[in-house]
């Protein structure tokens, strides 16, 4: 056992120095410019200092002798937690070495020695090592730090300025449509980004991917109607043949003038450095803009967060080899972390990036973002070939992936329910079983979805009780509210599973904090469970940090399968009063109703918050309901069994109902 856990950390201090090379870091040890150095610190005086002690990878500053970092390799499933804890103890203390890194072969945690915070850019969690300039700017600036420097940075209400002139210039330009503003300004934005990344990669010594006179470097000091005609007669006809679809056919910007403003608008940016996906501000701005009469949130449009997207990027741990899927691809967030994190981990070399770019990461989407997809894969690397776009409801896939990670439209319906199996019309039921369907045997998923999903009956309880009786290694992690605002207010959790085998268990874990508030504003905090929760995943326990449980699929069976976690958590509040079970006083009462057979009347379909008490949160004819639903009456007391410890309880008024005939589901109706 003690030579494979070895084997193990070597295999893991391995993987770390692969990525200090695709890092820029020299690791090797005999050439003189080595900043990085194993099993030992780099002089005397530091061995003294270690008293015998022997950090697994040492980080110094170029060309001197100052130790910057110190690297904790730990085999996978050990708590990073806990490393971080030693390695400041043991090595980062006595050399007063400001950085603190561990890594278990899933993500990086991080630690600034002046004030034990985790490292930040742009407010988000450092979950990758980072290269020797960002490092330094570490070391002088503190453990947060933006992507850019301060003059090159701009603040999310800076861009969206810029980008709303953009937006009224196009719409000067004659493109009223919001679909057409918002495709003419991505492919002005793409010519942008694009110069950015060729400037990047020669200064690093790469080849760049667009030839000089492409660029926007090369065409934005022309004059305003030359400028319109190189880009209309030699820019747009070279990136449609070097991009296909991805570009449009032809300039949309008739006006040179008008161009003129947009590009010079543009040229004051300097976007590539952001960590976070800053392109993803301009291309939502656009989106939300984008559909007249029909809001982001009816479409199921929500931006995932970077910090959820890396966590389950974690939690999946692709390898080079693995093909990775995302059926409702968005605008790619899924796809380019996981193109990054295997890149990271590869040594360059052609066959692998052959196979990285063509065989690795694979994308449908309904809307023109899958355009948008395609374009934020070139700029992070390439890896486009894959992504189309189309309706995945449609088009089921069977056994293909390794590994499938999304976000899934919310509350859709479908018309190709009958390609599945299990007929049904929602979205949200069909989008689980498309993804389960499309994993090979032994494949695993992370998925995103609404709390509903986790113990709602009818079709959603159908499809629920199809993936845990096909899967294992089955993990919930319940995640907070308001988590997508500003775009919505749904609660959400991530469900992973493996296909195949026979689940005996189920893990449990609750996210309260994540990094940074959960506003329109996001602010950085230093609370942060996912480190916690991912320590915990991997180790497949329990955590006493976190709200957390190991449910034996008995229990779950005897409790119709609900994978909602507090039907096993019973959560007490301090309170000074006595308190009592609800039961115990009242007792339940009403008929279940089946609204599909009276498929001509409307039903009232009734929600509870503990805010705005019951409320009719939609009406429906009774052949579009396929729910079993409890008829309630005036003046009854009424309440979401799932919400009920937070007060989502309420009397049924006459005003509440309106004068129609009101029906309540039996579970989890309230959206909060």
């Amino acid at each position: 056992m003690a030579i494979y856990t070895k084997r193990l950390e070597l295999s893991v201090t391995h993987s770390i120095l692969t990525q200090l090379e695709n890092l820029g870091w020299c690791v090797d040890e005999k050439n003189p410019a080595c900043n990085v150095f194993q099993q030992r610190p780099k002089t005397e005086a530091e061995r003294r200092l270690l008293k015998g002690n022997f950090p697994d990878l040492m980080l110094y500053e170029k060309d001197t002798n100052r130790a910057i970092g110190v690297i904790e390799s730990k085999r996978p499933g050990e708590s990073l937690t806990k490393a971080l804890d030693e390695t400041q103890r043991k090595y980062a203390k006595p050399l007063q070495t400001p950085l603190i890194f561990a890594y278990n072969d899933t993500y990086v945690a991080t630690r600034y020695l002046g004030n034990g915070r985790p490292l930040k850019i742009d407010g988000e969690d450092v979950r990758q090592f980072v290269d020797h300039y960002t490092a330094l700017r570490f070391v002088h600036d503190g453990p947060e730090i933006l992507s850019a420097p301060p003059q090159q940075q701009y603040s999310r209400e800076q861009l969206i300025t810029i980008f709303r002139k953009a937006a009224d210039l196009l719409r000067e330009a004659g493109l009223q449509a919001g679909l057409e503003r918002f495709g003419a300004f991505s492919d002005i934005l793409f010519l942008k980004l694009m110069d950015e990344v060729c400037e990047l990669r020669l200064h690093a010594g790469l080849e760049a991917p667009l030839q000089n006179p492409l660029r926007w470097s090369h065409f934005q000091p022309m004059g305003k109607t030359e400028r319109h005609s190189y880009l209309k007669d030699v820019v747009w006809k070279a990136m449609n043949q070097k991009y296909g679809t991805i570009f449009s056919e032809a300039i949309p910007i008739a006006n040179p003038e008008i161009l003129h403003d947009i590009v010079e608008e543009l040229s004051k940016l300097n976007l590539t450095s952001a960590d976070t996906d800053v392109k993803g501000d301009a291309f939502e701005y656009f989106l939300k803009n984008a559909y007249q009469g029909v809001s982001i949130k009816d479409l199921g449009e929500y931006f995932t967060p970077r910090n959820i997207v890396r966590t389950m990027v974690s939690m999946v741990n692709p390898r080079f080899g693995e093909s990775i899927y995302d059926p409702f691809c968005g605008t790619g967030g899924f796809l380019i972390e996981s193109f990054k994190y295997i890149r990271l981990r590869t040594k360059p070399d052609p066959a692998i990036d052959e196979q990285l770019k063509n065989k690795t990461v694979y994308g449908s989407e309904l809307t023109t973002n899958a355009r948008i997809a395609k374009m934020n894969m070139i700029l992070a690397g390439d890896g486009h070939s894959n992504i189309i776009r189309q309706d995945s409801f449609e088009n089921p896939v069977k056994g293909k992936y390794d590994i499938v990670l999304t976000n899934p439209p919310y509350s859709q319906k479908t018309r190709y329910g009958k390609l599945y199996p299990v007929d049904s019309s929602s979205g949200d039921a069909i989008s689980i079983l498309h993804c389960f369907d499309s994993l090979n045997d032994g494949g695993r998923a992370a998925i995103l979805v609404k709390e509903d999903f986790l113990s709602e009956g009818g079709d959603i309880g159908k499809v629920r009780d199809y993936i845990q009786a096909g899967a294992d290694d089955f993990s919930i992690v319940s995640l907070p509210r308001q988590l997508f605002v500003p775009y919505t207010p749904t609660k959400t959790s991530i469900v992973y599973f493996s296909k195949a085998g026979k689940r005996k268990t189920t893990y449990f874990y609750v996210v309260n904090r994540v990094g940074h508030t959960l506003t329109t504003r996001k602010k950085s905090i230093r609370q942060n469970d996912l480190p916690t929760m991912l320590d915990a995943f991997n180790a497949k326990n329990e955590s006493k940090e976190i709200v957390s449980c190991v449910v034996n699929n008995e229990l779950i069976a005897e409790r119709g399968h609900s994978l909602w976690v507090y039907d096993y958590i019973e959560m007490v509040p301090d309170s000074p009063c006595k308190m009592d079970y609800l039961g115990n006083y009242i007792e339940e009462s009403g008929e279940y109703v089946n609204p599909s057979e009276s498929p001509d009347d409307e039903f009232s379909i009734l929600g509870v918050s503990n805010t705005a008490g019951v409320f009719v949160n939609e009406i429906q004819l009774g052949a579009d309901i396929r729910q079993r639903y409890k008829r309630v009456q005036v003046d009854e007391l009424t309440y979401n069994p799932h919400r009920v410890n937070v007060g989502s309880i309420g009397l049924v008024t006459p005003e509440c109902v309106g004068g129609r005939g009101g029906g309540i589901r039996q579970r989890n109706l309230c959206r909060v």
